[in-house]
This record gives C-alpha cells, structure tokens and sequence, in this order.
C-alpha cells in the first residue's frame, strides 16, 4: 500500500526508529549508565575516614571528602583563571 503525505507512519513506515527517537534512547541510556555509576560511586565510597584540618580532626564520610575537594577545586579554578585574566587584560 503506498502512503501519502498525511500518513501518520511518515515515510520510513514501520522499518525501524527515527533519527529523534535514536538520539532520545541514547540519552536515556546514557542517563541511567550515569546515574548507576554515581550511586556505585557513593556505595563504594561510604566509609568513614579521619580528616585533619589545620585547627582540628573530623570523622567523615569519604564520599564527602571527595565532593567537597572537587567543589573546592572548581571554585579555586575558576577564581585563579578571572584573576589570571584580570591581571593580565585578557591577552591570549
């Protein structure tokens, strides 16, 4: 049977996905691998640890350590990086 313009099945018909389609699974799936990492990660990560500071010691998860390290990093980053470019006038 051939099919018009109207037709609701567009013209790949029943063969298979759309290009929309394809890119919605991948990122569904790319989704869900990523959330199953990061609850892998926490799991594996969970454990206490003894973390001293310059004036005092804590006991604290270690996933809490490494958030707040990278958190720590990216601030420190993107300040060095405003006050590399205001020091030198944005010359590249």
């Amino acid at each position: 049977m051939a099919q018009g313009p109207g037709d609701p099945e567009g013209p790949r018909g029943r063969e298979g996905i759309d290009e929309r389609q394809a890119r919605q699974i991948a990122l569904v799936g790319a989704l869900v691998l990523a959330v199953t990492l990061a609850l892998v990660f926490i799991v594996e990560n969970s454990r206490s640890v003894r973390v001293s500071f310059v004036f005092f010691s804590a006991e604290i998860s270690l996933i809490w350590v490494i958030v707040l390290s990278a958190a720590a990093g990216a601030v420190l980053g993107v300040a060095g990086a405003r006050l590399v470019r205001r020091r030198f006038g944005g010359r590249d």
